[in-house]
Parts: C-alpha cells; structure tokens; sequence
C-alpha cells in the first residue's frame, strides 16, 4: 500500500512539474532556435539589412510553426494568435523597410516568447 502512495505522489509532482510550458520551452527552443532567430532578426533590422532581415524572420517563423504544436496544449490561445499576427506584421514591415515598426514588433515577439516561458 506504501508503494502504491508513493507512485501516486510521484505522479502528482511529475504531471504538476510538466503541467507548465516553462520546463519545455528551453529545450524546444534550443532544438529550433527560435530565440536565436529572433535576436538574429532584431539584429538584421537594427543594420538595415532587410534581404537577411526577411530570411532570418522567415527562419523564425518556420521554428514557431514546430513549436507551436507542442506548447499550444498548454498555453493560452491569445499568446498564439498574438505570435502569429506579429509575424504577419514584421513580414510586411520588412518587405517595406519600416525600421522603427520591424524592430517595434520584432521586440514584442521575444517580449511574449519570454512570458511564455514565464508561465
């Protein structure tokens, strides 16, 4: 019977642990470097470097869409929708070479990437 309470307590704290996205975001992220693409995006940005600026978003954007699927289980369906339009909006952004907007909207993507992972 003790050992029977002691596998239900080690389940409650394993599915309690796992129950929060923070403990998969960082593996998740170095697996597709999401997090690096965006800092390499922002960079490319702050250059004017709008042709790797775009590549790099894209890059970004292909990651998020491998992330997605996993953390959406467990995150709130606004934090998605939110990354998603902002991606739609840095895209156009760049297309035009809007400085001071890309770089606006490429810091609120890494500011909800980071409350994400805060959760």
């Amino acid at each position: 019977m003790k050992k029977l309470a002691v596998i239900y307590l080690i389940l409650v704290i394993l599915i309690m642990g796992l129950s929060s996205c923070a403990p998969l975001r960082k593996p998740l992220d170095d697996r597709t470097n999401y997090s690096k693409y965006l800092f390499d995006t922002e960079i490319f940005i702050r250059q004017e470097d709008w042709t790797n600026a775009l590549n790099s978003m894209e890059k970004s954007q292909k990651a998020w869409n491998k992330l997605k699927p996993l953390l959406q289980v467990d995150i709130d369906h606004d934090y998605v929708n939110d990354i998603d339009n902002n991606f739609t909006l840095l895209k156009g952004y760049i297309e035009t070479e809007e400085k001071s907007d890309s770089l606006a909207t490429i810091l609120l993507l890494q500011k909800i990437w980071d409350n994400i992972g805060e959760m």
